[in-house]
């Protein structure tokens, strides 16, 4: 029991002193749960309590350029129902070639100038107060090109205030490795992933033109580190690769579009069926031959120039003697009821027909008449 009273106590001292950190008239206060205050902020605006003075290299709103491509909202991991965006994703940020959007290395001599200011700095970015230098510029210097949630931290009474805000598209910022947001040039602010609201915001500020709720976007961390970001040239739509913590853009290279990706393919209803096994158009998978196949019965159609009994030499077919017999032998006469003429002798060697066969006794066809 006394654990759990501690733990509120220190909890509420906490929160105490945080609320009491971030009250101010211009609404630099710290929402650990988001609280319901959403503070707009234009492309050149410092907004309340800066850390710094700006070191964006361009004060000025880009020239109009293709939106970010608008995802599916995520569902519930998004505040407010807000798009997310992976920090990978080709084309999520805007850029000039060879020209860093922030001025990093006077970012570094604004913060380390000032103790107080760089030990608030390093606590909300996880680091140490020694490390400020090489944190900054191991990020990359982008704009960005939509408005984009954050949380935002400002600077007062010697310690970080926190708000949530809305950084306008073309705004100059510092993002990581997993192309996440981190330091807003303007200002010199920390930031961090934004949290949910309570209810419907309170905006502070006034909307810039163009502004849209429905396509205020969240970023999301990539999957893994990325080496170079694709980004637009927001001078003329062109596509550039920029090496991460390239902070002056010196390896900038001209990289060409994206390929979208490729739709799996879907069967075709149209296609084919398959003939079944038992079918006469069953193809066969034997192999064409010029060699005559064997037959594995008699074909009587084989050589239709043959005698038909040919192939039936055991079948009342008299054998005769291939040397002795000739071609002039006549067919045999066909049978008949009306008299016939004396058959004229047969040369030699010709077989002698066959006399008429005597029809067996049985009833004749008449019988079925009746």
């Amino acid at each position: 029991m006394r654990a759990s009273t501690r733990t509120y106590a220190v909890t509420f001292a906490i929160s105490a002193a945080l609320a009491a950190a971030g009250c101010s008239g211009d609404g630099g206060k710290d929402a650990a749960d988001g609280g319901r205050e959403l503070f707009m902020q234009p492309v050149a605006a410092q907004g309340p309590d800066p850390f710094t003075d700006s070191t964006a290299r361009s004060a000025a709103t880009p020239p109009p350029v293709t939106r970010s491509p608008q995802p599916a909202p995520s569902g519930s991991a998004t505040p407010q129902g807000t798009r997310s965006v992976p920090g990978g994703t080709p084309g999520l940020y805007g850029g000039t070639r060879a020209v860093g959007s922030c001025d990093v290395d006077r970012q570094v001599r604004f913060l380390t100038a000032d103790r107080g200011k760089a030990r608030a700095f390093a606590q909300v970015s996880g680091i140490t107060q020694a490390a400020i230098p090489d944190y900054l510029r191991g990020l990359t210097p982008v704009v960005l090109r939509a408005d984009t949630r954050v949380t935002n931290h400002g600077f007062r009474g010697g310690s970080a205030t926190s708000f949530q805000s809305v950084l306008q598209a073309g705004t100059a910022v510092l993002v990581d490795a997993r192309g996440l947001p981190r330091v807003r040039c303007a200002c010199g602010n920390p930031l961090k992933p934004p949290l949910a609201l309570k209810g419907t915001p309170r905006h502070h500020g006034r909307p810039w033109s163009g502004y849209e709720p429905t396509r205020v976007i969240v970023v999301t961390p990539a999957p893994r580190p990325v080496i170079s970001i694709v980004i637009v040239n927001i001078v003329d739509n062109t596509w550039i690769e920029r090496k991460t913590g390239d902070e002056h853009g010196d390896r900038d290279r001209v990289t060409k579009p994206p390929v979208p990706p490729t739709p799996t393919p879907t069967p075709n209803p149209t296609s084919p069926t398959p003939v079944p096994p038992d079918s006469d158009e069953t193809p066969s998978d034997e192999t064409p031959s010029d060699e005559p196949s064997e037959p594995t019965e008699p074909d009587q159609d084989r050589d239709r120039g043959q005698d038909p009994d040919a192939d039936r030499p055991d079948e009342g077919v008299v054998p005769t003697d291939p040397d002795t017999a000739s071609t002039d032998c006549p067919s045999p006469p066909a049978p008949s009821d009306t008299p016939q003429e004396a058959p004229s002798p047969l040369p030699p060697g010709c077989p002698s027909p066959p006399s008429p066969a005597t029809p067996p006794d049985g009833p004749s066809a008449s019988t079925f008449d009746n």
